[in-house]
């Protein structure tokens, strides 16, 4: 008795798995309501509005297929309006209902029992053809049409520029007609199959977009590095043309405003390109280089005139515009980048094989596409290189994107390659700017030497690392005078600072055997013939105040705040045996001597206001310092290095 309840339980459990067997899946009753579009609809040429009405007789219309376009069946480049009709039995219990269209060149209106239900692009008065979107579109009958009969009637606009080389009609077989529901889903799997399908697009898409946008982005910060500016440009022009294709695959485009686009990116593209490559290889300006840039610009009028004439300068006229611009662009990249690789430049070397092999794919496409808009399709046919698909998987790649991503890598590896050079060469430069700036600060003294009798105040700010202006103050232990030289380089930068050095080198080689400051100037206008201009002031002072002055070109001293006046004179290495101007003065105690380079007077601030003389002679006036005077200038905004020196002569008692 304890085992009956557990024997119920195990009978019932049986008898549950016998009931709950799998579900048989009947093909004669469980199908979806669906059927296929393709067969024969009636067809007529023109266009009258009572031809959408379910009650007209279409009997004497005739028939055309409805997977093939109306150029193959009888009305070969026949642009303009067109109607088919059709009618759809729907069973009974099916209360939703839609169509799926395929493709139908070039606009066209869907209407049921009269009734508009959809549109693609914008027909007649609008003359502007559309183009784009997915390769089918669904258009639900509106209402309950269950157990009904529905006359289905479709006007169509086909573009008479496009009749010549496109059939009018639907382009190819796959249209339906069932239940709302199963074609939206089928919907669904177009739309999934379209981006698997410009898969390749939206990859080269996004590459070249990052790398456009890396480019700029290093211009940014090597402004003299204009190649990054050029490829920059270039990558993102040629992104532009596959986003919009991308965008072309799901949305329906305006073909003027799609081809005006195109063409524009193309163009730029193309500018880009010209500028790239001359930066890269320095092209010279040659008959094949203007004429490169002559057919980048009739791009560009092609494009504005063929939006401005709304497509009726004619399609085979564009065709042929576009195709003489890339041939002529093309042979200019290819000589350049040949005669880079025959002067054994590594980054032409690089470039070479990716650039034949686009190049190439290019005359073939314009070739083809040419051959197509004179109607010679059937002979030349949609294939050229780009379209060999090399592989499906993830999705497909073609051969044209295998040539973009190829060139993208090799361009990538030369401007990293040349980032690294240049990056070296800057090192190196560093180096030889804090060798230069070693020596210099070694020639130009920090401290000054001791001069009994005088206080001799200094400061010097260059402009720059290495700079222009140079002086000298070198005592005479014996009879206790004072040599002092004070000059400025013609120039800025690494070059005048080492021509500066040369000076000092010299200065005081010379004041080795010679205290004259006449003898010391002709000495070192010798050695700066063909070397450079410098402007110099060479000045003695004995230890009884008594002096002498010689002046090549540089700015007069200014004694006790004023101005010494002396005669002009030309720098050093202008002419050899110059002759310069010579001034024999006295300094009493007290007395204070300034000099200074021209970086003082010409400061000049954000509004281009110079320093000026006034403002010297001003703060002189008021007593002030070499320091003083040097940071005025400089806060005020240097431009030039700035050297000041005062000579003041102590009294006998100091």
């Amino acid at each position: 008795m304890r085992k009956l309840p557990l024997l119920l339980f195990l009978l019932l459990l049986t008898g549950a798995w016998g009931v709950a067997r799998a579900q048989s899946f009947d093909l004669t009753s469980g199908r979806v309501p669906m059927a296929s579009l393709d067969g024969l609809w009636r067809f007529h040429t023109g266009d009258d509005p009572a031809w959408a009405d379910p009650n007209f007789d279409d009997s004497k219309w005739p028939l055309l297929r409805s997977d093939e376009s109306w150029s193959d069946q009888g009305y070969k480049d026949y642009g303009g309006m067109a109607w088919y009709r059709f009618q759809v039995i729907v069973p009974a219990g099916l209360d939703h209902v839609s169509l799926y269209f395929p493709y139908i060149e070039t606009c066209y209106e869907v209407f049921a029992d009269g009734k508009l239900i959809g549109t693609y692009g914008k027909m007649p008065p609008n003359r502007a053809p559309y183009t784009g979107g997915l390769r089918y579109a669904p258009y639900e009958l509106p209402g309950s049409h269950a157990g009904e009969k529905v006359e289905i009637a479709v006007r169509v606009w086909h573009w008479p520029g496009w009749a010549m080389y496109v059939g009018g009609g639907p382009q190819f077989p796959g249209g339906l007609v069932g239940g709302t529901d199963p074609l939206k889903g089928r919907n669904k799997l177009e739309v999934a199959s379209r981006f698997r399908s410009e898969g390749g697009d939206e990859t080269l898409g996004f590459l070249q977009t990052l790398a456009g946008a890396g480019a700029l982005a290093l211009f940014l910060l090597r402004r003299k590095d204009r190649e990054y500016l050029w490829f920059g440009l270039m990558m993102l022009f040629d992104a532009i043309n596959y986003w919009v294709e991308v965008s072309h695959g799901f949305h329906i485009w305006n073909g003027n405003l799609h081809d005006f686009i195109v063409q524009m990116a193309t163009a730029g593209a193309w500018l880009a390109t010209i500028g790239f490559y001359r930066v890269l290889f320095g092209a010279r300006r040659a008959w094949l280089f203007k004429m490169a840039v002559a057919a980048a610009i009739l791009l560009v009028a092609t494009a504005c005139a063929d939006v401005l004439l709304v497509q009726t300068i004619g399609e085979w006229f564009v065709a042929l515009i576009i195709g003489v611009s890339d041939f002529v662009l093309n042979v200019w990249v290819v000589t350049v980048v040949f005669t880079g690789a025959r002067r054994k430049s590594p980054d032409a070397r690089l470039l070479l094989a990716p650039i034949v092999v686009s190049s190439s794919a290019a005359f073939a496409s314009d070739a083809v596409q040419f051959a197509q808009r004179l109607g010679w399709q059937p002979r030349f046919g949609y294939v050229w290189f780009g379209d060999f698909v090399l592989t499906s998987r993830p999705f497909p790649i073609y051969a044209g994107h295998a040539v973009d991503a190829l060139f993208l890598l090799a361009v990538f590896a030369i401007l990293i390659l040349r980032f690294t050079r240049t990056r070296g060469e800057e090192e190196r430069f560093a180096a030889e700017v804090q060798a230069a700036q070693e020596v210099q600060q070694y020639l130009i003294p920090a401290q000054l030497p001791q001069t009994p009798g005088f206080r001799i105040e200094s400061e010097y700010r260059p402009a720059r690392e290495v700079g222009g202006d140079f002086f000298q103050v070198l005592p005479n232990a014996q009879d206790g005078s004072v040599l002092i030289v004070v000059g400025d380089v013609a120039g800025k930068g690494l070059h005048a600072g080492m021509l500066a050095t040369l000076i000092v080198g010299a200065t005081r080689t010379a004041a080795s055997f010679t205290s004259d400051p006449e003898k010391i100037l002709a000495l070192l206008n010798e050695r700066l013939q063909g070397r450079g201009l410098v402007t110099c002031l060479a000045l003695r002072i004995e230890r009884d105040g008594s002096g002498v002055l010689v002046n090549a070109g540089h700015l007069p001293p200014y004694l006790n705040g004023k101005e010494m006046a002396m005669e002009g004179a030309l720098p050093l290495g202008v002419i050899p045996g110059a002759n310069f101007s010579v001034l024999r003065f006295r300094l009493a105690e007290g007395d204070s001597l300034m000099l200074m380079s021209d970086g003082v007077a010409e400061a000049q601030d954000e509004k281009g206001h110079l320093f000026g003389f006034e403002r010297v002679a001003e703060l002189l006036s008021r007593r002030a310092t070499a320091t003083g005077l040097a940071t005025a200038a400089q806060e005020f905004g240097q431009e030039d290095d700035i050297t000041v020196l005062t000579v003041a002569r102590l009294a006998a008692a100091a």
